[in-house]
């Protein structure tokens, strides 16, 4: 489990408390600077599982991949790993999304992609009158962003979409992940 502390005299405190806290094993630990998001996102995929985050307002655990995608938001960069719905060929829908006026059925296709299992599964069942595939593909890299960018352009896709059912994602034209 790893810590992150809003300043460092929170860190100090928590360091000379945290045996009686139960914690041993941050007990005595000379806190460290993490200067801005791009160093946050790196301690949080270094390998934790968890995260435990303290601040003046309160105090939480986190999964660490969590931590890291709030982090990479943070940057403006795309979280990793992402996954994809896949079928055994390892193929991912487009999905149709309706855009402009309801009347005149303009659609547009998008790429969607997950930041977790989870919301990739969920988003799956929520979605079932669609048909997608059971299987999930993960892309681990910027460069397997781009190869899967181009491969959703070539199939028709205009946009990319994080996480589309949480509704806070922004569509990414497909042609800015194909650079």
């Amino acid at each position: 489990m790893g810590a992150l502390f809003s300043t460092r005299d929170l860190a100090e405190e928590f360091s000379g408390n945290a045996r009686d806290l139960g914690m041993s094993a941050l007990s005595g630990l000379e806190p460290e600077e993490l200067s801005g998001w791009d160093a946050i996102e790196v301690y949080a995929a270094s390998g934790h599982g968890y995260v435990l985050v303290v601040s003046e307002r309160g105090t939480g655990l986190f999964h660490a991949s969590d931590i890291a995608a709030h982090a990479a938001e943070g940057t403006g960069e795309i979280p990793f790993p992402l996954y994809i719905l896949s079928d055994e060929r390892g193929e991912s829908p487009l999905i149709s999304v309706q855009t402009g006026d309801e009347v005149a059925g303009e659609e547009t296709l998008v790429a969607a992609l997950f930041t977790s299992t989870g919301k990739a599964r969920a988003f799956r069942d929520r979605a079932s009158h669609l048909g997608l595939p059971d299987l999930l593909g993960t892309i681990d890299d910027r460069d397997g962003l781009r190869r899967h960018a181009l491969v959703a352009g070539q199939a028709g896709a205009v946009y990319a979409v994080v996480d589309p059912e949480s509704g806070l994602s922004e569509a990414i034209p497909i042609q800015e992940l194909t650079l």
